[in-house]
This record gives structure tokens, C-alpha cells and sequence, in this order.
């Protein structure tokens, strides 16, 4: 495999949909020049990369949902890289080739995501749909309502049974691989964006078929998916789930912070898919804080709570206190390393938060959450690199349109976090 460094990275999840945005906004310019503005003069990443250790970048090399439909503001949907099976938006596509071009003239490592597993930009129940595996209308009426958890309980599995979505997942990607390969800044790729096999099998915990337990479906469907990315890229490039780390069994480790409880109800199971040949590197991801919660509208007018926060992992013996959900995220980062079967691996999203009190669950602002990030930042990235880790990405570098009232930064806060 590339030899590379260790890779302090961010999360810029957007850069394609704010990418297209200021294109559309701009239809006299010369496509790349807006595109370098973007990067340059919005989002200064040139002075991120000057003024800190940050040297790589994840984001999002897809976008699976529909252009406009009734009930939804105009601007919701854009930057559509499919507007049915099979139908590239080429515009789409040649722009994709210009950020990726953009970012690497840069100098930064790239970690492109192929796919979604939750609502936003499409996900799933998106490729589901595409396939007449579900009714018509159904990822759009969970994306509105925000009622997704039954939808992913009832067709979760189907994702990866159905040898038709696997097909178009892969035509689909293929062309963005195409892409991809052609710039050797692209050091990693995740399959999909915290994949998870929910569903009636999960929750049982009974198998789908003898002896194979929805783990183990998930674990082959992303191997075969390492398969298919291997054939279009090059062998340097490292291959991995994008999970998030749940466990199947226990883990192999004494806790007196973490819970030891399994979870099978998620359906995929870090110590399995490493046993896949060709996932040729381990991910994370870590949000181990206490809950917080706010009031929020969805795009349909319907009221929701967004809540973020592992605080469920904290052992119930334990108070919840600052101290305690460091020792959390330590046995989290200890516990998943020992997973790895000797593999690099990389701390794909690292995120902190909490609430204001106990009783005011809203978050922290983000300057007042800045200390508390300084700190634990740079000690689960200095643990994680202790632990062989590869690479550590913040989650989240704050866009034009996407900040994130849990986690986003701005550039000041991130090179505070990792100064040059």
C-alpha cells in the first residue's frame, strides 16, 4: 500500500452541493475558476492547510436524491449526480472531476464516500426505490416526516439482499470511480457512510438464512463491493467499510466505563467485516458524549427532535460527568482498535458536544464548547495514534450553507485544535 503520514483530517461532507451552488450562481464563469474560489476564498482551506497539522479531507462523492418535488423548497435538492437509475447528470459529474482536481492541486489526501446509509442525500431506501424494491415516494415521505426508523426496520435488510440494488449501486459508483482513479491524492474510500443492516433480523438477532446472521450479510455485501473497487482503482488505495464500529460480541477488553452490552439490534459488526480480505482498512467513528437535544422543523413543517450523543455506551454505575465520557471515549478507542486484525485503520469522525445542564438539553455553542475540544481532541488523536491508527478526521469543518450546531467549527477553532 501508498506510504503516507499521519493524516489529521476534517469532514467537509458538502463540497460537491456547495460546489454546484456557487456554479449555478455564476453561469458566465469558467467552471474550475469558481470552483477554486470556492475553495480558496469561502472556505480558505489553502490557509487551514498552512496554518495547521489538518492535511486530508473527507467528503461525500455522491448525491442520490431528486432534483425538486412538491411540498419542498426550491434549493433543497440539488447537485443530483443521478435524476433516475443509470442516468448520470454529466454536468454533475465533470463538476465532481474538477473538485476532486481542486483539492488535490491543494496538497490535501482525500477519503471520497461512495454512499449513504441514512436519509440525507438519498441513502438506502433512494436505491431501493430505484429499483421498484419499495413504493414510489417512500424515501422522500421519511425524509420530510422524519419518520425513518420504521422504514429502515421494514426494507434495512433488503439493501443488501437485493441483487438488483447491489447492480446499480455499482454502475453508479463505477462512474465516480472512474473519476476518482484518476487522481492519486485519493488514498482511501468508504463504501458507504456508516452502514448498518437494521431490520427485523438485527432486532431478533435470528439469522436470514441457517447460521448466517445479518453481520455476516452486510460483512459479504461490503466485500464485494472491496472487490469491484479494486478492479476500477489502484492498489494503493485503501478500501473501507465507513462503519461507525459496533460490535457483534462483547468486547475482547475489561470496561469500567463502556458497556459491554453487544449490539446486534445494528446489524453489522466491526470484528467481522475486518476479517474481509479486501476492506483493507478499519474505521470508526466517535460522538462517546452526553445527549443533546434541539427543537427543530423538518423540510415538511413537522416539528422533530435532534438529538446527537452516545451517551447510551456510559455504564449505568457510572455518573455522567466530564471525566467519566473521557474515560468512555478511551475504552471506545481501545476497544475497537483491538478489532482491527492488524490493519491500519482511521478515526473516520470524531465529534464532542454536551448540553447546557441537565436540565437544558440544548448544546453548548460551539465557542463555548472550544476548551473542552482542545483537550480531548488532541488526546483521542494522540491515543488513537498510539493505538496504530492512521489517520484522525474532526467532524466538522463549517460550510457556506452546512454548519452543524453540535459539532461545526470554524477554521480558527480547528488550526487552535491542530496549530501548524
Amino acid at each position: 500500500m501508498a506510504q503516507i503520514p499521519r493524516l489529521y483530517g476534517v469532514n467537509a461532507y458538502y463540497l460537491l452541493v456547495e460546489s454546484y451552488r456557487k456554479v449555478q450562481q455564476q453561469p458566465g464563469r469558467v467552471i474550475k475558476d469558481v470552483v477554486m474560489d470556492y475553495l480558496i476564498q469561502d472556505l480558505r482551506l489553502p490557509e487551514l492547510r498552512r496554518r495547521s497539522r489538518i492535511n486530508a479531507i473527507r467528503f461525500w462523492a455522491f448525491n442520490d436524491y431528486p432534483v425538486s418535488a412538491v411540498g419542498v423548497p426550491d434549493g433543497s435538492f440539488d447537485a443530483a449526480l443521478w435524476l433516475e437509475p443509470n442516468r448520470v447528470v454529466q454536468p454533475v459529474l465533470s463538476l465532481l472531476n474538477i473538485l476532486v482536481e481542486g483539492l488535490s492541486a491543494l496538497d490535501f489526501y482525500l477519503f471520497p464516500v461512495l454512499g449513504n446509509y441514512w436519509l440525507s442525500y438519498g441513502g438506502i431506501l433512494r436505491y431501493l426505490e430505484w429499483v421498484g424494491a419499495i413504493p414510489k415516494g417512500t424515501w422522500l415521505n421519511a425524509f420530510t416526516t422524519l419518520q425513518d426508523q420504521d422504514k429502515y426496520l421494514k426494507y434495512g435488510a433488503d439493501f443488501y439482499l437485493n441483487p438488483r440494488v447491489e447492480q446499480l449501486f455499482q454502475n453508479h459508483t463505477g462512474q465516480v470511480l472512474s473519476i476518482l482513479s484518476k487522481y492519486p491524492k485519493v488514498i482511501g474510500i468508504d463504501i458507504l457512510n456508516e452502514p448498518r443492516g437494521k431490520g427485523f433480523y438485527a432486532q431478533q438477532n435470528r439469522p436470514v438464512k441457517p447460521q448466517v446472521y445479518m453481520q455476516v450479510v452486510v460483512a459479504d455485501w461490503l466485500q464485494r463491493q472491496a472487490v469491484f473497487i479494486q478492479k476500477n482503482m489502484s492498489s494503493s488505495v485503501y478500501i473501507t467499510s465507513g462503519e461507525e464500529g459496533w460490535f457483534a460480541q462483547s468486547p475482547r477488553l475489561p470496561l469500567n466505563y463502556l458497556k459491554s452490552d453487544p449490539q446486534t439490534q445494528e446489524g453489522v459488526d466491526l470484528s467481522t467485516n475486518m476479517t474481509r480480505p479486501n476492506l483493507t482498512m478499519g474505521t470508526i467513528h466517535m460522538y462517546t458524549h452526553p445527549a443533546a437535544e434541539l427543537q427543530k422543523t423538518s423540510l415538511a413543517g413537522l416539528p422533530f427532535t435532534d438529538r446527537r450523543g452516545w451517551d447510551f455506551l456510559l455504564r449505568t454505575d457510572r455518573p455522567g460527568s466530564w471525566e467519566n465520557y473521557k474515560n468512555l471515549g478511551d475504552e471506545w478507542l481501545r476497544s475497537r482498535s483491538l478489532a482491527m486484525d492488524k490493519k491500519p485503520w482511521y478515526l473516520g469522525e470524531l465529534g464532542w458536544c454536551r448540553p447546557r445542564s441537565d436540565a437544558d438539553k440544548r448544546p453548548l455553542s460551539n465557542r463555548e464548547l472550544q476548551d473542552d475540544r482542545i483537550t480531548l481532541y488532541r488526546h483521542w488523536t494522540e491515543l488513537a495514534f498510539s493505538l496504530k491508527a492512521q489517520g484522525v478526521f474532526l467532524w466538522l469543518l463549517d460550510g457556506l450553507q452546512h454548519q452543524d450546531e453540535f459539532y461545526g467549527m470554524t477554521q480558527a477553532q480547528i488550526q487552535a485544535i491542530f496549530p501548524a
